[in-house]
């Protein structure tokens, strides 16, 4: 028998389910009547509640899917949800609904996490799924690991959406509560798909690091470290390694001493699997934290014992972590003579005798990253030959890459990529076009591996580098260095000439490597992208080769990878991120070289705007922060070149149309007229002065001469100030730039009061060059066409300068034009 108050609350459920259900929110209006049902389950009110909710679910295709398919789980049936949310699309309120209901079917099934994954892309399953994961984060939790890939993706894309959570401390303890399930499931023994568990700890260490404190102990590290095996698979070992490159971001000192922990309390088991559990972290962290790992590599005994000990357990996996370590630890110079002295012996036994294609390799990668055998510095010199030639191990490396061997082809691209770094072997890949045509084959396929496609581009970087510009102060203090060292100051390398270098860069550009770079930088990382723009900045230096460059997609792929990048400092609110601090001048520069050579007309059109790139030439134009107080010769050059091309460059761009001249305008004017045309650098001084000319086209860069302003008098003082500059050139381009400003009326007027604006004119006039001289007589028959004109050039000796000038020129423009002035001056028009 229900009580007055049982009844009066089931009823208010019911009403409340039927508000619900009749805004459209049936998951909602659900979860009342369930309640309501519990306690009044024959109450007519409820009953007819739950008709209306089924008759409002069964309005929605989707939904009533969803329903059979938790009844019969049968594949067809999801096929067919599949079908119907690719093809109508998602509400907000029915995704909602439709993750409520198909958390009633249990277990793993492909198509459940597909239309799982699929659902999580709208806001309202995010939604739902947030507020599941607040009430109960360990069943949701297990249930979307359980159901496969897409379903943890998902569930990982809510935890980092802000938007779907109430408020910060929800969005918090959401991360909290799942980084936690997420260490747990990884200590599972024997656990499944453990690598869907180790991309929720490296995401959320990523993202969202700061709502994890606390949380990340010793045990947490072992875990993710233990996951590094080499012995597990590529997508858990790479989920591993983001988390450990998060870790040691946000604590270097702590997690050192950590992963030093970890390695040598396996090492010291000295089983065979603990040992290649440990080389495996060991090797993995090398890259990542470069001190702490050669300290523990360097440890007394270690290095000297290591092939003995490798040798004595007969473990195939163990050479493989073993040769893995030292490959790694080649980075560091101490390491790597450790190496040379206590292991290559057994190296060059491994490539002459090994029957195992993978460890052959990896020795042989690690011999050639140690270089040729070097003589002891103690006791008498004797060099005795190897038994592995490096020559021999580079030609087997360029005939894998050209065989197309792709089991080894990682270690082949990795050791060339070492190799290369010597002058003769980078000239004699370049000579091959076999090899070449073959890597960027390799290089463009969808299936390579990131790091073949990054030790590629690292030979071809160190392929097409020219040395670095030096001035003669820096010249002398390296001859001085050389000297103090009692050596004779060596000349350098013939193969690394920019002569030569030139050579390499034709030979990778028939080979058609600038489509690769457009290809392999879609989506690739940042160590890729900035290659890249390495690669097409030495490239770009022989002004034959722009043209061809542009045609196949040069400058729509800079201004991407300048635009990504400069989204992705912007971005960064700790002021690191994944690219170097060159990363963006470089593909600035590599942009406006480029562009100062080419018709901007042919490379730019709807698909690719001009003012796209406005803004990597701009910031060419301003010395960084970093080298303003800098007195190296060497810096303020660097920064003037990248300025004279980018004025360049834009100097090109604006003789487009309006639009792009009015764009650069906003951005650099200031700049440019402020700055740059001040420069003591002539040709920094020239560039601003020509792109000016360019801009004056355009009423906007008129008006910030002749609008009356303070500012605008002294910017029209210092164009005519350039018209008397030594270099021709510059005197040129601020002649035709004061032509095209004073065919505007008020321009005149503002010139006019100007000191000494009329005898810098006249001195125009009568300049050597003829083209020069032309741009005066143009300039002052403006002038001459207000009245205030007339009077005071003849005040300023206008009649005879010009018969001067009409009786010494034999230039048609200038005759016409001065004689029409001529008469104007002399009353006779």
């Amino acid at each position: 028998m229900l009580t007055t108050s049982e009844e009066e609350r089931a009823v208010q459920l019911a009403q409340k389910a039927t508000k619900s259900s009749k805004a459209g929110e049936l998951a909602v209006a659900a979860r009342y009547l369930r309640e309501a049902s519990t306690i009044a389950p024959e109450h007519p009110l409820i009953k007819e509640a739950w008709v209306a909710l089924k008759e409002e679910e069964d309005k929605s295709e989707l939904l009533s899917i969803c329903k059979a398919w938790v009844k019969s789980k049968d594949e067809d049936d999801g096929e067919k949800a599949l079908r119907v949310m690719k093809s109508h699309g998602l509400k907000q309120k029915e995704a909602e609904q439709a993750m409520g209901i198909l958390f009633d079917f249990k277990g793993e099934d492909d198509i459940l996490d597909q239309v799982t994954g699929e659902l999580l892309q709208n806001a309202g399953a995010q939604m739902w799924l947030a507020n599941a994961v607040r009430e109960q984060p360990t069943r949701i939790y297990y249930e979307m690991f359980e159901r496969g890939d897409d379903s943890i993706d998902g569930l990982l894309k809510v935890l980092l959406n802000r938007a779907v959570w109430p408020d910060e401390e929800a969005f918090k303890t959401g991360h909290r509560d799942c980084f936690m399930l997420s260490l747990a499931m990884m200590m599972e023994e024997a656990l499944e798909h453990a690598e869907r568990a180790m991309k929720g700890i490296a995401q959320l260490l990523a993202h969202y690091a700061e709502h994890l404190k606390g949380i990340i102990d010793a045990d947490s590290f072992d875990v993710i470290l233990a996951s590094l095996d080499i012995r597990l698979p590529n997508s858990l070992r790479s989920q591993a390694t983001l988390a450990s490159i998060k870790l040691f971001e946000l604590a270097p000192d702590t997690a050192g001493e950590l992963i030093s922990k970890f390695v040598t309390y396996r090492a010291q088991k000295g089983d065979a699997n603990d040992l290649v559990i440990a080389f495996s972290a060991a090797a993995a962290i090398f890259p990542v934290a470069l001190t702490a790992a050669a300290a523990l590599f360097l440890t007394d005994g270690f290095v000297s014992t290591l092939v003995p000990r490798v040798e004595s357990k007969k473990s195939h996996k163990l050479e493989q972590a073993t040769l893995e370590l030292i490959s790694a630890a080649c980075v560091d110079k101490n390491c790597r003579e450790a190496i040379n002295k206590h292991c290559r012996e057994w190296l060059e036994d491994l490539v002459a005798e090994s029957q195992d294609k993978k460890r052959a390799n990896l020795a042989a990668l690690v011999l050639v990253k140690l270089g040729e055998e070097q003589p002891s510095t103690e006791g008498p010199q004797i060099v005795t030959p190897g038994k592995v030639d490096q020559s021999d191990l580079i030609a087997s490396f360029k005939s894998m890459v050209i065989g197309g061997d792709t089991s080894s082809k990682q270690d082949s691209v990795e050791g060339l990529a070492y190799a290369s770094l010597q002058p003769k072997v980078r000239e004699d890949l370049s000579k091959s076009p076999k090899f070449l045509k073959r890597l960027i084959q390799t290089m463009s396929d969808a299936s390579t591996p990131k790091n073949i496609i990054f030790g590629g581009l690292t030979i071809f970087v160190n392929m097409t580098t020219y040395q670095p510009m030096q001035s003669e102060e820096e010249k002398r203090m390296a001859q001085l260095k050389a000297y103090a060292n009692v050596q004779k100051p060596s000349a350098p390398d013939d193969l690394l000439k920019d002569s030569s270098v030139s050579v390499r860069c034709k030979r990778l550009l028939d080979a058609n490597v600038v489509p690769l770079l457009v290809h392999v930088s879609k989506n690739g990382t940042p160590s890729i992208l900035t290659q890249s723009s390495q690669i097409l900045l030495s490239l770009s230096k022989d002004a034959k080769s722009r043209g061809p460059m542009a045609q196949q997609g040069a400058v729509k792929l800079l201004v991407q990878i300048w635009d990504h990048i400069n989204t992705t400092n912007d971005a960064s609110t700790t002021g690191t991120t994944p690219f170097s601090p060159t990363a963006l001048p470089t593909t600035a520069q590599a942009l406006s070289r480029l562009l100062t050579s080419i018709n901007p007309s042919h490379v730019f059109n709807a698909a690719v705007s001009s003012t796209s790139a406005i803004r990597p030439l701009v910031s060419q134009l301003s010395k960084p922060e970093s080298t303003s107080t800098s007195t190296s010769t060497s810096t303020s050059s660097w920064w003037q070149l990248h300025a004279f091309e980018a004025l360049l460059a834009l100097t090109n761009l604006a003789s487009l149309d309006r639009s792009t001249q009015d764009a650069i305008l906003r951005q650099s004017f200031d700049t440019v007229v402020d700055d740059l045309l001040l420069s003591h650098n002539t040709l920094v001084r020239r560039a601003a002065t020509e792109l000016l000319c360019n801009l004056m086209a355009s009423p906007v860069c008129i008006g910030n001469f002749a609008d009356a302003s303070p500012r605008a008098k002294h910017r029209l003082h210092v164009l005519l100030a350039m018209t008397d500059v030594e270099d021709g050139a510059t005197r040129s381009a601020a002649g035709g730039a004061l032509a095209m400003l004073l065919s505007v009326d008020v321009a005149v007027l503002e010139f006019l009061q100007q000191g000494k604006s009329v005898e810098w004119l006249l001195g125009l006039c009568q300049d050597e060059d003829e083209g020069i001289r032309y741009r005066g007589v143009v300039c002052l028959r403006s002038v001459v066409g207000v009245d205030e004109g007339v009077e005071k050039c003849k005040a300023k000796g206008a009649v005879e300068t010009l018969k001067v000038v009409l009786k010494e020129s034999r230039s048609q423009e200038v005759l016409g034009v001065g004689v029409e002035t001529l008469k104007i001056l002399l009353g006779q028009e």
